[in-house]
């Protein structure tokens, strides 16, 4: 099996809401987007651990972030992890391979965002994730979502040639990653995390979320039908469609996967 069938299970594993968009790429933008989404979820399965003490998080956010810095090995990064490699998944421990997917001309500019967001994650991490204003969900929203759309508008022009507007991708990504607070309020506020800032109730959030979601449906519409509108335009449907049943989702456990 090639490591990238491997990495399409578990994109499958993980995410109903991105498997298709991933795997439904043409070559070479295939592997570059699948080894994005991997790296993401390899650094945030960290962030998101149960078992795993914010100094250890943090130890190995920012580990992760130097080796992917740097001209790694595979081998890097299981002595990096090897304290851990009980605690951790297969998606973090392999995050090595899962950057070597991407092609030679465009893996550079996928570490380079991925070193960065492992870094703020840690500051995250250090700090307790302390929202408080909605600047301040601004930087969070920014960190672990926008990031994230600035390499794939980044890859739709070194794919294609395909450009866009850059502030409506980092509302693209805010969007989507404030309706997962949204929507993740229970699970989040059960591990001993809050990412609302202080006072804040759910009409708040979505006035937010709706701010960004105007933004991103602009993200998305000034695409043509090719890949990049592909990859962007289900998830922000499936996400405005959870949104506009959360009576029903809530009800019936029903999310959009990230």
């Amino acid at each position: 099996m090639s490591v990238l069938t491997d990495a399409h299970a578990l994109v499958r594993a993980y995410s109903t809401t991105w498997y298709e968009p991933v795997t439904s790429m043409p070559a070479k933008l295939n592997e570059a987007t699948t080894a994005a989404y991997l790296c993401m979820r390899a650094i945030d399965e960290i962030e998101d651990h149960y078992d795993l003490a914010p100094p250890a998080k943090v130890e190995l956010l920012e580990t992760t972030s130097r080796l992917l810095q740097t001209r790694f090995t595979r081998a890097d990064f299981s002595a990096a992890y090897a304290r851990h490699t009980h605690e951790l998944p297969e998606v973090t421990l392999r995050i090595g391979e899962w950057a070597a997917l991407a092609p030679t001309e465009i893996a550079p500019r996928i570490c380079e965002t991925f070193a960065a967001m492992a870094e703020r994650m840690a500051d995250w991490v250090g700090t307790g994730f302390a929202i408080d204003s909605e600047r301040d969900l601004d930087r969070y929203t920014y960190a672990v979502s926008g990031t994230l759309v600035l390499l794939l508008s980044d890859l739709w022009a070194w794919y294609d040639g395909t450009r866009c507007d850059r502030s409506h991708g980092i509302a693209y990504g805010r969007a989507l990653q404030a309706a997962n607070i949204l929507i993740d309020r229970s699970t989040d506020t059960d591990r001993g995390v809050d990412f609302w800032p202080t006072g804040w109730q759910s009409a708040d959030m979505l006035r937010y979320i709706r701010t960004e979601f105007s933004l991103a449906e602009q993200y998305v519409d000034a695409f043509s039908q090719g890949p990049a509108r592909r990859f962007c335009e289900p998830a922000l449907r499936r996400y405005q469609n959870a949104l506009d049943a959360r009576p029903r989702a809530a009800a019936t456990g029903v999310r959009p996967e990230r």
